[in-house]
């Protein structure tokens, strides 16, 4: 059985009716959400957009016909699919940055999330459009079509209550109201047509639904892994970044120390050129030191590196004076002979930093000299890190406190997940903020839950197409089964009929014995050994049967003479037929004529005391007239001529009598006795 169009609507059906209500329902819910998203209130201008072509295409599938429809629904089918394609394409096959591109190209300043629909309602509306393309057909999957899009919209109602994700995988509630009235005004137009098949729909579409339920489940849990992965491995690139910050504070602390301890081995106060020597390569390793300084006994900086303008105007500076904040650190290194370091204060030469004092002990001097002076500015400790990270991919900020004290831009939009640590610089705690941006997290995003939940859906569809077709197939092979036996059935009764033609095309219906025909036939192809005898009979006066007790009775006497005579030639192995009328005529093949006298003789009698008889009483007889040939070819018509003449002979002589013909010789020439 092949599946038919569902009519189309008109007004006298309520059905359709609803159907369309429901697309004029879902054509206001989505032009409302695409006001909304063209105001920048509330959802995506691109996803209202299709909705509206979604609900405009449904509609015109029911006012105008499947061929007015298509015109909408095939482009927007064409950009569905290439949305999907974004949400399955691998990223080393195509990057996302290259999607994001193209969408900036479009849009200045757009990415492909501001243009591309949620993932499950990118699917459900598929799944809506094809089951339009397919014209709601049965046998092209449409049924299974409308089921995945009703599983996918209430998944969509389910991730609506769950923790949002990385990605916002259903529409608005608005985008679900438009979804919901475009299934449901398919599903009431189409019902009438398809619950005659509900049997054979219902065995192929719940397994198809089971297994897209299946596909749905683990497209959930492989994307919760999923996320739970990228942001573990997030949040541990994070933590080694921090570390990084940290061992580059630790270096620079033992490169310190290693720089105050040189001094040890010479006996003489540093001079500007072996300052500037054993400086040099300190300061090229840690640029975001901003000089290296010698202060003397009385905290003034005598010497410094590099000799930058910037530098080279604090040179002089008493620093129990000039940097009030730094007194105690710089008293630890110069009078007790301990490392100080400052807390964070403004640096002299501006900007946040820290600065490190060690004491200088000469190879001779048990007490401090001096003290090694190192200004470390945090913006350029955390640049130096920073430099490392590509803006691209996060932002990068340093706290103290509620202060920020580095920053570091992202050069794309932010995601949603935001990362801190804590680093301990030199006992000053501090918070290192890092937020992904959205490109780099959907680049590193895994396409594996969204290519096993197509893939699932496909099969999905597959398999409630193979089960359909089965059933399709039982359907037209009980079919065929049925027409088989009617067909069989009608040709057994047509060879009944044929039978029952042909003979009574060779019997008389009456009496049921061969007629003239048939009787004439086997006569003819008797084999040619001779002798043959041939009887002709007739009843006597049956016409007055006929007249006085009716045609009725008289085909009664027919019939048991009929039956007497068969009876009678059968067991001497002959054959009785009726001519016609009251005239019988038996065959006794290999009979002579004194044979077939006695098998007459033994007729008439029969037919005598039989007890049929004549309306005044008296009995039904017969008159037998028989002829043999013994000789020669045989010859019918002039046997049955030499029987009719022997007949009249009978009947002239008094009727109820046997009579052989003489006119055919008998054996031996001798002729026969006549009998009564």
């Amino acid at each position: 059985m092949t599946s038919t169009y569902p009519p189309r609507p008109t007004s006298d059906r309520p059905v359709s009716a609803w159907a369309i209500r429901a697309s004029l329902v879902s054509l206001l819910g989505a032009v409302i959400a695409l006001a909304l998203a063209a105001i920048e209130v509330y959802g995506s201008l691109p996803t209202a957009g299709l909705l509206v072509i979604a609900a405009l295409g449904q509609l015109a599938w029911y006012r105008l016909g499947p061929a007015a429809s298509q015109a909408l629904l095939w482009p927007a089918l064409g950009l569905l699919g290439l949305y999907l394609v974004s949400y399955l394409m691998p990223e080393h096959w195509l990057p996302h940055a290259s999607w994001d591109h193209l969408a900036s190209r479009i849009v200045t300043g757009s990415l492909l999330v501001d243009w591309r629909p949620p993932l499950l309602l990118t699917l459900c509306l598929i799944a809506l459009l094809l089951s339009l393309v397919v014209r709601t057909r049965a046998s092209l999957g449409a049924p299974m079509l409308l089921g995945i899009a009703g599983l996918l919209l209430l998944a969509q109602a389910v991730e609506a209550h769950h923790a949002p994700g990385l990605l916002s995988l259903q529409g608005n509630w608005l985008a679900q109201a438009a979804l919901l009235t475009l299934l449901a005004g398919q599903v009431v137009d189409v019902a009438g047509a398809w619950k005659q098949q509900a049997s054979r729909l219902g065995r192929a579409l719940w397994p198809g639904l089971g297994l897209a339920l299946l596909s749905l489940l683990f497209w959930h849990y492989q994307k919760a892994l999923g996320e739970r992965d990228l942001a573990a491995r997030v949040e541990q690139q994070h933590v080694q970044m921090t570390e990084s910050l940290s061992r580059e504070i630790d270096d620079h602390l033992a490169a310190m120390r290693r720089f105050a301890n040189v001094w040890r081995l010479t006996p003489m106060t540093p001079g500007a050129t072996a300052w500037a020597t054993q400086a040099a390569p300190y300061q090229r390793d840690f640029r975001y030191f901003l000089n290296i300084a010698y202060i003397d006994a009385t905290s003034r900086i005598q010497l410094v590196h590099p000799p930058t303008a910037i530098n080279l105007q604090v040179l002089g500076s008493r620093l129990f004076d000039d940097q009030p904040a730094g007194r105690e650190a710089v008293k630890q290194a110069i009078e007790h002979g301990r490392e100080g370091r400052t807390d964070i204060i403004e640096l002299l030469q501006g900007g946040p930093g820290m600065i490190h004092y060690l004491p200088i002990f000469l190879a001779s001097e048990s007490r401090p000299t001096g003290a090694v002076a190192m200004a470390v500015s945090l913006p350029a400790l955390a640049d130096t890190l920073f430099a490392t990270i590509d803006p691209v991919d996060q932002q990068l900020s340093l706290y103290r406190g509620g202060e920020r004290l580095a920053h570091q831009p992202a050069a794309a939009r932010l995601g949603p997940w935001q990362l801190e640590a804590e680093l301990d610089l030199s006992g000053i705690p501090l918070v290192l903020l890092s937020a992904p941006t959205l490109t780099r997290l959907l680049s590193d995003l895994p396409r594996q839950p969204v290519v096993s939940l197509t893939v699932g859906l496909l099969l999905a569809q597959l398999l409630y197409l193979v089960l359909f077709s089965q059933q399709q197939m039982a359907t037209q092979h009980r079919a065929v089964r049925r027409s088989n036996r009617e067909l069989r059935r009608e040709i057994r009764k047509r060879t009944r009929l044929q039978q029952e033609v042909e003979w009574l095309a060779g019997h008389d219906d009456l009496t049921g014995l061969p007629n003239r025909r048939t009787f004439l036939k086997a006569l003819r192809e008797h084999d040619p050994s001779l002798p043959i005898s041939l009887l002709l009979c007739d009843i006597d006066y049956f016409k007055k049967v006929n007249d006085r007790l009716g045609h009725l009775e008289g085909d009664r006497y027919l019939s048991e003479i009929g039956r007497l005579g068969s009876e009678v030639t059968a067991s001497a192995g002959g054959l009785f037929a009726r001519l016609g009328g009251e005239e019988f005529v038996a065959c006794l093949p290999g009979r002579d004529g004194r044979e077939a006298m006695r098998v007459a003789e033994a007729l008439r009698e029969a037919v005598e005391d039989r007890g049929l008889v004549h309306a005044d009483g008296a009995p039904l007889t017969v008159s037998i007239g028989v002829a043999t040939e013994v000789s020669g070819p045989l010859q019918v018509d002039d046997l049955l001529n030499a029987a009719d003449e022997a007949l009249y002979s009978a009947k002239a002589a008094g009727r109820n009598r046997v009579r052989l013909s003489h006119s055919l010789a008998a054996p031996g020439g001798e002729e026969l006795p006549e009998q009564r």
